[in-house]
């Protein structure tokens, strides 16, 4: 046995360190370590002594590999994901699922270049059985941060269950992280670019490409989704898919707050430009693409609103065109307790039966409330129950909601209040409804919409960074200055397109408005809605 415990180390730079000394019998050691490439290289030798009784030569060549890109994987020190094979390695690991994990830098998956594939399966916690319902095998339990980085070109070809990660449990953190560019097909149920079923908190994150499904639950960003998203959007399209589908998600029975969804979205039954069904809550979130579906139940924004499903300061701007049932914001409310409360709808809808401004039926008796709600979109279809706000209303309760007669082309709907187009844009239609606007306190201090009166309909206050006056995305001394600029003066409004520092509506710079300035202080873009 060598005893080698008074070796002494030498750095001969910054990658190679030398060790020699004498073993216990006399021996000479010599040990090199070298760092290369996130490699250790081990080199090592014993020379007996000579005239040794007991002659051997001991040579050692070792090489080390740091696990993934370095760390150990606590939140102190999370493993670092910086190549395509760090991804990978991470895969085919399902032990390290519930480790912490950083991204390092931006990785491309492009199928053509050299290492990379065509997937037929999630890449992190897969579903490792086909044939048997719902997901099999080991969920990620851990944290993932993308730390501002984007995963590119994913490409998967395959039946169901297809995304970044397969199941993400309750627990799980994905934060920081965009899946850009996204090629993923699926002819089985469950598909999304960055989740397929999400349990844990997805923040800051967000997808652009096509995503593609022949069956149920087909998300832009995630299929299903329990858990809870912030700050989250999708830019690209989602095509081909049957039902529960939607822009952002395709069913949702969690929460997701300050959350978009831009592009077109084609489906058959459940559609809709964020969230195809839903049965949880969702606010300050919004959809822009049009929606297109052959079948039933679509919305602007939320194709089916179910059970408890509640949706608060949302819209969508999209236009809308399927069979019946078909909404600018919702298609179907049904078997409901939920409400809408502060939200709009102004794509235009286009139908059979059965077709609203805002929603196409509510199929619940008494049990649905609707407040503080518009739509300005035309209306048309070809069968009955048409309506410029509610197609179709089963006795829930309807409260101060309107819709514009002129540009729907209806004078007709099944709840709410028909006003003039001029009479949508001033701001006395509202309050005398008790909408809580900025600037006034009367119907409330939630400071919820506001309005650039005789140009436009209400906007919900969330949508602009309040105070942003030199339209950097921030608010901050650039703009106190500015606003210091306008104190005690008169100025236009801050609501109306190149308006101006009058926060509270009374064309004058004031006290009140400083007040508001100093509530949205240090705000930007990216954290809109989520207060």
């Amino acid at each position: 046995m060598f005893n080698m415990t008074s070796l002494v180390g030498t750095v001969v730079d910054d990658a190679t360190v030398k060790f020699t000394g004498k073993a216990s019998d006399g021996s000479d050691v010599l040990i090199t370590v070298t760092l290369q490439d996130n490699l250790a290289h081990l080199i090592g030798q014993t020379i007996p002594p000579p005239n040794s009784a007991d002659f051997f030569i001991f040579n050692l060549n070792a090489v080390a590999q740091r696990k993934y890109g370095g760390g150990s994987g606590t939140a102190d020190d999370p493993y670092q994901i910086a190549t395509v094979a760090d991804l990978i390695a991470l895969g085919n690991e399902p032990n390290d699922y519930d480790k912490h994990f950083i991204l390092t830098a931006d990785i491309d998956l492009d199928p053509n270049l050299p290492g990379r594939k065509v997937f037929d399966k999630a890449i992190i916690a897969p579903d490792t059985n086909a044939v048997e319902d719902y997901f099999q095998g080991t969920p990620f339990s851990g944290v993932f941060d993308g730390n501002g980085h984007t995963i590119s070109h994913l490409t998967i070809k395959g039946a169901g269950y297809l995304g970044l990660f397969g199941n993400l449990e309750f627990g799980a953190k994905v934060k920081d992280l965009g899946v850009v560019d996204v090629n993923i097909a699926g002819s089985g149920d469950y598909v999304g670019a960055l989740a397929v079923d999400n349990g844990g908190t997805v923040t800051r994150c967000y997808s652009t490409g096509t995503v593609t499904g022949s069956s149920d639950g087909v998300g832009g960003l995630v299929a299903h989704n329990d858990g809870l998203l912030t700050a989250c959007y999708t830019t690209g399209s989602v095509t081909k898919s049957r039902r529960y589908v939607g822009g952002l998600i395709g069913s949702n029975e969690g929460s997701l707050a300050a959350c978009y969804a831009t592009g077109s979205v084609v489906g058959n039954d459940c559609i809709g430009g964020l969230v195809g069904f839903n049965n949880g809550w969702i606010k300050a979130c919004y959809a822009t693409g049009d929606v297109n579906c052959s079948w039933w139940r679509v919305g602007g924004l939320v194709g089916i609103n179910f059970d408890r499903g509640t949706l608060i300061a949302c819209y969508a701007t999209g236009s809308v065109t399927g069979g019946s049932e078909v909404g600018g914001l919702v298609g179907r409310i049904g078997w409901n307790f939920g409400r809408l409360d502060d939200c709009y709808a102004t794509g235009s809808v286009a139908g059979t039966s059965y077709v609203g401004g805002l929603v196409g039926s509510i199929t619940s008796d008494g049990l649905v409330r609707l407040r503080a709600c518009y739509a300005a979109g035309s209306i048309t279809g070809s069968g009955d129950h048409l309506g410029g706000l509610v197609g179709r209303n089963g006795s829930s309760i309807i409260t101060a909601c309107f819709w514009d007669v002129e540009t729907s082309g209806s004078t007709t709907s099944d709840g709410g209040t028909g006003k003039t187009t001029a009479e949508m844009q001033t701001a006395a239609t509202f309050l005398d409804a008790a909408w809580d606007f900025v600037g006034e306190s009367q119907n409330g201090t939630e400071n919820i919409w506001a309005i650039c009166e005789g140009l436009d309909y209400p906007k919900l206050a969330w949508q602009f960074v309040i105070g942003d006056y030199n339209g950097d995305g921030h608010t901050d001394f650039m703009d106190f200055c500015i606003f210091g600029q306008r104190w005690l003066g008169n100025d236009s409004s801050f609501w109306c397109p190149g308006g101006g520092t009058d926060l509270t509506n009374d064309a004058f710079v004031d006290f009140e408005d400083l007040m508001e300035l100093a509530d949205n202080w240090l705000t930007d873009i990216s954290h809109r809605g989520e207060r």
